[in-house]
């Protein structure tokens, strides 16, 4: 008890000094990594982080009549941590279709079975895990080793044997029986959930809303499927030689180094027999390797088309990446995606977030949905819409969850926000300012549905896109704006190379892009990420500076939250000019400024806004005629 009372007083006295690192608010639960020396106050992983290890061998199958999904996999967890694990957490993402577990919304009733996800079998270190050690609840199972608990710094082996039947209702989220031979794969097997410095084992079900939060891991996956069948996945494709018949591998090896897209087989072709050298009464095992990723996904089709290009995404080495399209026939915008992930790829690697994309292969797949996982995106068909900002979004997301392994289910807007900032600009640009898309947040700002991102999003629903896309995309758009392109691309690879494979949290990002931009911006990240408001600004009139002889454009700060200005000037002998000042304007907290307009000209009009300024009230954003 005498114990217990001096870790908490030594936990009241240390808030005064941890309270002094950031003038923001922090939640008690925070301090104990900063303690611990996991975490630092200037925004990099401590002297002590550390962040448990995983590898996959996967052995799986796919019955397409049946679509029966059945697997194997001998998995090695080490233990990173100063802690003796007695428990280890299973995540069984399936069995959001089992009965009785909590979902976000629908699913359809035939698709809904008594077990979920059938482990047939579970070992630990080679012996079997009896029932009673075995607790499942929601999507997780938590396996007890209380009798030979995991040490700090050692590993264990688990081999698990599984099956479940995809659900085919349309609409099942995130994955895709596309048609009776088509089929996207996602949360297929049993994962080991991340245990980490700030709360232990991840508790957050998967429900069908919220997304990734997985652990690094390497994976050796192998996807046997009947004759005629092409699979892609996540990973490098390893016996694609052992598969394929020799013209077919001269263009799929050729597509690795070139800059122009391939067509390494058509639907006609795929259906021909000649693209793979089994019988067609054998099936077909392909071989993935990946490392230093946090989830595997694949698919599989009969009767698509694969398209493939590659793309220099390192100027330094010249390293490449390996880009596919494989898509329906009847998807007649998906002939352009394997150029536009390419170009994207390209521009992310050198623009922004002008950081070398990270994986060697990036395959967009023609699903029923727009999902990113690594190496991989499940992308509908956007015609006769240009698939470009899907494309571009959907492939993005390789920085933001997954070379940073960002926790989605509480603090999502560190990805979908990225990702939505992302998506705007690089197709705005890649497309010549056609097809670049804000998304408004004008419309839902300061309304009840605008709840704070700093709210974790696992206990939103309907606040949830705001909080994760609108609001955040419409503050990092501020924030390019208020340090300049290169004090941005600084701070955004500052932040990468600090946290690149690791696990960050809200305050690493804040305090990394504080020390590395060399200001306190707590000004700006308390109201766009913490509190209650909106962005509004007015123009209150327009007055004369007799001593400057010019007229002055006053413009007021009626919200909370600071946006830059944007303003056109008309003078009454037709002439024009535009004023800008950064959100910076408003750090002293102030509510008016004054612009001075040209010297001896009268104002005809004025207006204020931007295309990336969100603003709740445009309606005193004009004066004059």
């Amino acid at each position: 008890m005498f114990r217990l009372f001096l870790t908490s007083l030594t936990l009241l006295t240390s808030l005064p000094y941890l309270a002094g690192q950031t003038t923001l608010f922090v939640p008690r639960n925070y301090y104990k990594p900063y303690e611990l020396g996991t975490r630092s106050w200037d925004g990099k992983p401590g002297p002590n982080y550390w962040q448990n290890r995983v590898y996959y061998n996967i052995a799986a199958s796919l019955d397409p009549k049946s679509r029966l999904l059945s697997g194997e996999e001998t998995i090695t967890y080490t233990n990173n941590s100063p802690d003796t694990l007695k428990s280890v957490r299973f995540k069984l993402q399936h069995d959001r279709y089992r009965k009785g577990v909590q979902r976000a919304f629908d699913v359809a009733a035939s698709d809904v079975s008594d077990e979920g996800t059938h482990i047939e079998s579970l070992t630990f270190n080679g012996k079997a895990v009896a029932a009673k050690d075995q607790n499942r609840s929601a999507t997780f199972l938590d396996v007890s080793i209380k009798d030979t608990p995991l040490l700090p710094k050692t590993s264990a082996t688990f081999s698990v044997r599984w099956s479940y039947t995809m659900p085919a209702a349309k609409g099942s989220a995130r994955e895709c029986v596309c048609d009776s031979t088509t089929f996207f794969v996602p949360y297929w097997y049993p994962q080991i959930a991340v245990y980490d410095d700030l709360n232990g084992w991840a508790s957050h079900p998967y429900t069908g809303l919220q997304e990734f939060y997985h652990e690094f891991a390497d994976y050796d996956v192998t996807i046997k499927m009947p004759a005629g069948f092409q699979v892609w996945a996540t990973g490098e494709w390893q016996n694609a030689k052992d598969v394929l018949t020799a013209d077919y591998f001269t263009r799929w090896e050729k597509a690795h180094t070139s800059a122009e897209v391939i067509s390494i087989f058509s639907e006609k072709e795929l259906k021909s027999s000649e693209v793979f050298k089994t019988s067609e009464l054998s099936p077909i095992a392909f071989q993935f390797k990946a490392s230093d990723v946090p989830d595997f996904a694949f698919a599989a089709s009969d009767h698509y088309n694969w398209d493939a290009t590659s793309v220099v995404v390192d100027d330094k080495t010249g390293r490449r990446t390996f880009v596919s399209a494989a898509y329906n026939s009847a998807s007649s915008d998906y002939p352009q995606v394997a150029k536009i992930a390419a170009d994207g790829i390209r521009l992310m690697s050198t623009w922004l977030p002008g950081y070398p994309f990270p994986y060697p292969v990036m395959t967009v797949f023609n699903g029923d949905d727009g999902m990113e996982y690594p190496m991989m995106c499940n992308d509908v068909s956007t015609a006769p819409s240009s698939p470009m900002t899907l494309t571009i979004h959907e492939v993005s997301h390789t920085y933001f969850p997954f070379m940073m392994g960002i926790n989605e289910q509480d603090h999502a807007w560190m990805d979908e926000g990225w990702a939505a900032f992302f998506d705007y600009l690089l197709s705005d640009s890649l497309s010549n300012h056609t097809e670049g898309r804000v998304r408004d947040y004008s419309a839902i700002a300061g309304t009840e549905n605008d709840v704070p991102p700093m709210v974790k999003s696992r206990n939103l629903s309907t606040a949830y896109r705001n909080a994760s896309y609108q609001r955040p995309s419409q503050a990092y758009f501020t924030l390019l704006d208020l340090l300049g392109y290169e004090k941005f691309q600084h701070c955004m690879t500052e932040y990468m190379n600090r946290w690149k494979g690791k696990h960050p949290a809200p305050f690493d990002f804040f305090q990394t892009w504080n020390d590395a931009s060399g200001q306190n911006l707590d000004w700006f990240w308390k109201p766009w990420f913490f509190d209650w408001g909106y962005p509004d600004l007015g123009i209150q009139g327009v007055v004369r500076d007799e001593a400057a002889n010019c007229q002055v454009i006053l413009v007021e700060r009626k919200g909370n939250i600071p946006v830059p200005i944007q303003l056109e000037v008309v003078y009454a002998d037709g002439s024009k000019e535009n004023f800008h000042q950064t959100a910076a304007v408003w750090r002293d907290g102030k509510k008016n400024t004054r612009i001075a307009c040209a010297e001896g000209k009268k104002v005809k009009s004025a207006a204020l806004g931007g295309t990336t300024i969100p603003d709740v009230d445009r309606k005193d954003n004009k004066w004059g005629k």
